[in-house]
């Protein structure tokens, strides 16, 4: 399905500030811990430090007896609860994120596992008392170590796909005919979510006309989802239950589920009969709300000498847990990147006695295109050819997995425009041959993709007789900018100035949206305001039919312009339609699940440049600047564009250079687990970031012409990185994140 095109010539794609900003600077946003509810509680999880066993007896005397402590909730006195299947098993119809409930275990499965949960006056009491509860137990042989697990698994499906597909002939013997081939392995350290603001949640279990009904202010990303998995767990009907999320302090993937602190606070509150507030503390997000998983690949090319690649082999292992299933697709992209004679992708998993991995920023195409793209650098230069050339030479004309044609593609373009922009051309091919003083200088590419993801969604458009409209949606707003990119497109389509049209988001009272993952946000929503947008265009036509000027107009004939509908000759100001008609308002509900039969393969696309300065002697790597070239289809807002683009390269700075768990494997416990010795990107570490795009639309992916940009930015560093390291030093380091131990070696 091909969407009609908007020609946009309103405030779409202008730099405007966003709505939330002065809110956000001043502490006016209200986030969910900072909610206030009478009467309110506070409590604070107990955990496991061992990695597998059973609890043998848990002591509560000394935790009772402090001052203050109303309940301590334990497996033998937790509130009745259904065991529901959770969002991998269930089709995500429920976001609740593993099978292992808070509290209600005696089995544990990983370390740092929920096991009680003391509830107090006041925080402080609450975790002091937390420290004093005493569990002892039975405890069983684990394993951590992802290269001491069995991949004896092979995934029922990735993102709907098999896990082994194949095309062409033999991968295999094709790589072994080719005249050129490379041959890597990569390992990659697993990562840990750290958003500014940490999970929380309040619960509150009260009535509402008569009937049980549940509020819970939640950190999350996924509100409509998480109405719909509350209801299930204690057997209410979706209208019992209230879901509020006015703003998210950074998740990138961690908020997209249902973690145990959520159904914890929901339990606490259940046991003492008022609200309960759970704010999980830094080093428990470590053992309590997922990560990206280990994984250990491998990417085989093979090519003739003229750099038509003729083989592709990718594959590897990547964790989940003991108990539940979480599968990271990391061969995805590789399906459809290059063109080649002979495809072979295949994935395996092994289990872990750690929680269950899960979304992270661009899952699976950060892992997997940093094997993918290091490996078509390295098959470069034993061509001797540029490296940008080579990706271009090899540019396929469908995608090959599916057969389908690309919505749009425009990588090239980015490649291109990019180098341009970048100053490629001064790059020298030759390993060390570039210094500044005692650093040794070198330059990288990558190419960077994403899939254009959409999720159902419906949203209320209301115009009122004062000439404003409203939007309302039951989607989050994450810090990407939601409300101010949304109002400006509905702006732009109903001829108004964006001063005069506001969004309310963030509660389930709201028509339902999507998750705000998978960089789906903008295009589901924007395509359900279309849809709401074109109603209130047919109603605004029956209004304005009853004036002469407009009695034989048609919908092809009007269209809105500074706040009336005019057929380009009689102007007639929409907030008079309504006076005349003696309509205080008027709503339309617009919806949008994407097309029920996609034609087209759609991804946003970009490339990824990067300039390093390495000294060798003390192992250091600085990345001095880098530049990213995009084609998302239409941006919404320059600023607030610019900005999800940045982010997500700093972050892949850290991917790169700076970011790994690590454990204790004899004891299956994070050895890092605090914002001191997790390293992540601070201003010092991040360079000079250019961003630029390429601004045509595509109405082939959506009806907005928008796709996603919240991930893309992510996607191609790690491997721009690596290859700059290449360039710069001569050596081929292929582990992340990449260390001064790495570098000096």
């Amino acid at each position: 399905m091909t969407f009609k095109s908007i020609d946009y010539s309103g405030p779409v794609g202008k730099s405007l500030v966003r709505k939330s900003g002065r809110e956000k600077v001043t502490g006016a946003a209200t986030f969910t811990a900072e909610h206030q509810p009478d009467k309110m509680l506070h409590a604070v999880a107990v955990t496991s430090n061992i990695a597998r066993g059973k609890i043998k007896s848990i002591d509560t005397r000394a935790a009772k007896n402090l001052p203050g402590v109303r309940a301590i909730l334990l497996p033998d006195n937790v509130p009745s609860f259904k065991r529901i299947k959770t969002f991998n098993d269930s089709g995500m119809k429920h976001s609740l994120a593993s099978n292992v409930f808070p509290a209600a275990e005696t089995e544990i499965f990983y370390a740092g596992q929920y096991v009680a949960a003391v509830i107090a006056d006041t925080f402080e009491t609450a975790r002091d008392a937390a420290l004093l509860v005493k569990v002892t137990y039975d405890t069983q042989s684990h394993v951590t170590n992802i290269d001491n697990a069995p991949a004896n698994e092979r995934p029922e499906s990735l993102m709907g796909a098999p896990a082994v597909i194949t095309k062409g002939e033999d991968a295999q013997q094709a790589w072994q005919a080719s005249t050129v081939k490379v041959d890597a392995d990569y390992r990659l350290y697993g990562n840990h979510h750290n958003p500014i603001e940490p999970h929380a949640t309040i619960a509150h279990f009260g009535k509402k006309n008569g009937k049980p009904f549940l509020t819970v202010y939640d950190t999350t990303q996924s509100l409509a989802p998480g109405q719909a998995t509350y209801a299930a767990l204690f057997d209410l009907a979706p209208e019992q239950v209230q879901v509020i999320c006015p703003y998210v302090g950074g998740a990138f993937g961690s908020k997209g589920a249902m973690w145990p602190q959520s159904v914890l606070a929901c339990l606490c509150a259940k046991l003492v009969d008022v609200p309960v507030k759970l704010v999980a503390t830094r080093q428990q997000m470590y053992g309590g709300t997922g990560h990206r998983s280990p994984f250990r690949q491998r990417v085989a090319l093979g090519a003739d000498k003229d750099g038509n690649i003729q083989s592709i082999i990718h594959s590897g292992i990547a964790s989940t847990s003991r108990k539940d299933v979480y599968n990271e697709a990391f061969t995805m992209a590789t399906r459809m990147m290059y063109r080649t004679e002979s495809l072979h992708l295949e994935q395996s998993r092994c289990r872990l006695d750690t929680q269950l991995p899960t979304f992270m920023r661009a899952p699976p195409e950060t892992p997997g295109l940093y094997a993918l793209e290091a490996t078509v650098d390295e098959l470069a230069t034993e061509l001797a050819m540029d490296p940008i050339e080579l990706r271009i030479k090899n540019e396929p004309e469908v995608d090959q997995h599916t057969g389908k044609p690309f919505s749009s593609r425009l990588l090239v373009d980015c490649l291109r425009q990019g180098a341009e922009r970048f100053g490629w051309r001064n790059r020298s091919a030759k390993p060390r041959s570039q210094k500044d003083g005692h650093w040794l200088i070198g330059m990288g590419v990558a190419s960077a993709t994403y899939p254009h993801n959409v999720f159902p969604t419906q949203v209320d458009v209301t115009l009122n007789e004062n000439g404003t409209a409203d939007i309302a949606c039951c989607t989050q707003e994450l810090g990407t900018g939601t409300r101010t990119a949304q109002s400006q497109l509905a702006a732009d389509m109903l001829g108004l100035p964006i001063k005069k049209v506001n969004m309310r988001l963030g509660d389930t009272a709201l028509p339902p949206g999507g998750i705000s993952g998978g960089s789906a946000t903008t295009a589901s929503v924007g395509g359900a305001i279309r849809n709401a947008v074109e109603k209130l265009k047919e109603q605004l036509l029956t209004l304005a039919q009853q004036q002469d000027e407009f009695k034989n107009a048609s919908l092809d004939d009007i269209h809105f312009v500074q706040g009336a509908v005019t057929d380009g000759q009689t102007r007639l100001p929409m907030e008079d339609l309504l006076e005349q008609a003696g309509k205080p308002n008027l709503t339309a509900r617009g919806s949008f699940k994407g097309p029920e039969e996609q034609k087209y393969s759609a991804h946003s696309y970009g490339a990824t440049f990067v300039e390093v300065a390495v000294d060798e002697a003390l192992g250091l790597v600085r990345v001095r600047r880098m530049l990213g070239c995009y084609a998302c289809g239409t941006i919404l807002n320059a600023r607030t564009g610019r900005s999800q683009f940045i982010g997500g390269m700093v972050m892949g700075l850290g991917h790169a250079l700076q970011e790994a768990t690590h454990w204790d494997h004899r004891y299956g416990r994070i050895t890092n687990d605090n914002l001191a010795e997790y390293h992540i990107p601070v201003n010092a570490d991040v360079p000079d970031i250019d961003v630029m795009w390429i601004d045509t639309p595509d109405f082939n992916a959506s009806p907005i012409g928008a796709k996603g940009i919240g991930e893309i930015g992510i996607t191609g560093v790690a491997a721009a990185v690596s290859n700059a390291i290449y360039n710069a030093t001569g050596k081929r380091l292929r582990q992340l994140p990449i260390t001064p131990e790495m570098v000096m070696s």
